[in-house]
Order: C-alpha cells, then structure tokens, then sequence
C-alpha cells in the first residue's frame, strides 16, 4: 500500500515537467533525402544531398540569389566525400567528406568544398574552411528537371564528368583519379592472395601493358607470372613487355616458344603480336596468318585479316 501510494505521488510530482517537455511529429520530407554514388578504378565518389522541387516558383535569381554562398539542395549542406585524393576540374582535392557550397552566377558557379561538412545550411559558412573553389561555367539544357540531381557521365577509366542539374540549367565538373591512386591499389594486392597465384600477375602486368604505364613494374609481373605457369597467357604478356621495355632479342625468343606451339592459334596470334612490336613485320605476317589457318571462329579470322591488312 505504501509502495502504491508512492508511486502515485511520484507520479503527480512529475506530471507538471512531462506536460512542459516539446513533443514533435515526424513529418515526410518536402526535400527528399537523395545518394549518388560512382567508382572509378577504385575511387568511390558520393553525393549525400536533400533534392529540392521548383513548386511553380522562380529559381536562378529568385528562390536560389545569384553571388550568394548556397547549400546547393535543402536542409544540410550537400556532402561530397571522395575515399582517394582526386583532381576536380585539374585541382588537387584530398580524399575526405567535404560541404559541397555553392555560388550561383548567370554565366558562371563557384564551386566550394569545404573541410567543415556538418553544416546546416550555409548560414555558417566560412571561408577560411575551404578545401577548394573552382569556377564552371553554366550550360542551358533543353529538358527541365524539376527535382535538383546530381548526374555522372563519360566515364572512363581514370575520370567521370558530374553535373548538377535542376531546372533548364546544368553545372559540370569533372573528377579525375590520377593513375598512380589506381596503380597503387593495385599493386597493394600483390601482398595479399593474388600473390600465390599465377592468374594476378598475368592481371597486373596485362593492366600496364593496356594503359601503358610503368611498363618496367609491368615486365617484372610479367615474369613472376611465367615462374608460375607458362602458358599462352603469360609467355604473350612477356613478351610484349620485353619489346616495350626495348629488349628485342628476349622479346624474339620468347616470341619464337610461342610460335612452336603448333595447334593453338592463340600462340600464333600472341607470337604474331610480339614479332609486330619488335619491328620483325614478315615474322609477325607468318605468325598471323598461322593463326587464323588454325582458329575455327569467322570473328577472329576477321580480326586477324585486319591485323595483316594493317601490316600491308
């Protein structure tokens, strides 16, 4: 009974305080929570943004003021957050989460990243916080969007093109993955299984041969891999890379086991490639025309035709 007649006391000590206590609803959005997210090489790029609608109201000059700092969306700051270091429009920015501001122009934005991103708003913003700030100039489109977008375009495999885009205006930029961050992602494998294997190697040291970069680091994966296994694959590779990296006589050699390989065309074709880089045209000729006698595909025939063609 006590115990009853206590809490009943205690219950009308604080019913006062819960009475004063803001109760809020939570309510839908009016600017809805958007992500945009790409990966280039192994660089992520992410947009965390509150889209914003026109409603029939008035946007460049009006709702959003030219020459004034904005938060590009609603609510919070826009969020831009890069996990390597990257060139934006050719201007080194540090991989991080950045506030994305902006400054509206009628021909021309200023973009502004800045290293403070838990803003609300830009009612705070401070210059002496800022990463980086490029100027883009304004493209009118034909579509209408009528809910503010981040968009990625032409990708390749080092770059991607962004637009904000809202209403009949879009504003670019472009963000560049230098080599060396993808490079060095890359080689970082090679401490891990990768390493065990002959498959990763022949990867790596093909990646340098397509994009033509450190070709040396290339030459050396190239003959890890052959210490694993030597095969079509890997043997190709080598060779290529010994002719890239100006050692035709072993470029030769190697070009010469493949083309001892009597019944795979694949050997030929590699053969025929490597005799082509080491300016040996008549054996590259040779060993084209062996491989398609061989190859049963009218593709491959077709691509090889070209090749002999070109030689021509």
């Amino acid at each position: 009974m006590k115990k009853l007649l206590f809490a009943l006391a205690l219950g009308l000590l604080y019913k006062p305080a819960l009475a004063q206590l803001p109760v809020s609803l939570t309510l839908p959005a009016v600017s809805p929570f958007e992500e945009r997210s790409i990966t280039i090489g192994f660089t992520n790029i992410h947009f965390e943004y509150s889209s914003v609608g026109i409603r029939d109201r008035e946007i460049w000059g009006g709702l959003v003021p030219y020459g004034e700092v904005w938060r590009t969306g609603a609510n919070k700051n826009t969020i831009f957050t890069v996990t390597d270091d990257v060139l934006v429009n050719g201007n080194e920015l540090e991989a991080g989460s950045y506030g994305f501001h902006t400054i509206p122009g009628e021909e021309e934005w200023i973009i502004i990243f800045s290293h403070f991103s838990e803003a609300w708003g830009s009612y705070f913003y401070d210059e002496s916080e800022d990463a980086l700030r490029i100027t883009v100039p304004v493209e009118e489109m034909e579509s209408k969007y009528e809910w503010m977008k981040f968009s990625f375009s032409n990708y390749t495999a080092t770059s991607v093109d962004i637009a904000l885009k809202w209403a009949h205006r879009s504003v670019p930029f472009t963000v560049e993955i230098p080599m060396e961050v993808t490079f060095a992602h890359i080689k970082n494998q090679f401490k891990t299984l990768p390493a065990f294997g002959w498959q990763g190697w022949y990867q790596g040291a093909n990646y340098t041969l397509a994009n033509n970069y450190e070709l040396e680091q290339g030459l050396e994966w190239a003959e890890q891999a052959v210490r694993r296994e030597r095969n079509v694959q890997t043997l190709g590779v080598l060779g290529k890379l010994q002719a890239k990296n100006e050692q035709p006589e072993q470029a030769l050699e190697t070009a010469n086991e493949l083309a001892k390989w009597e019944e795979n065309w694949r050997a030929h074709f590699s053969a025929g490639e490597i005799f082509e880089l080491a300016g040996k045209n008549n054996d590259a000729k040779t060993a084209f025309e062996s491989a398609m006698k061989l190859t049963t595909s009218e593709r491959t025939k077709a691509s090889i035709k070209s090749r002999l063609d070109q030689l021509n």
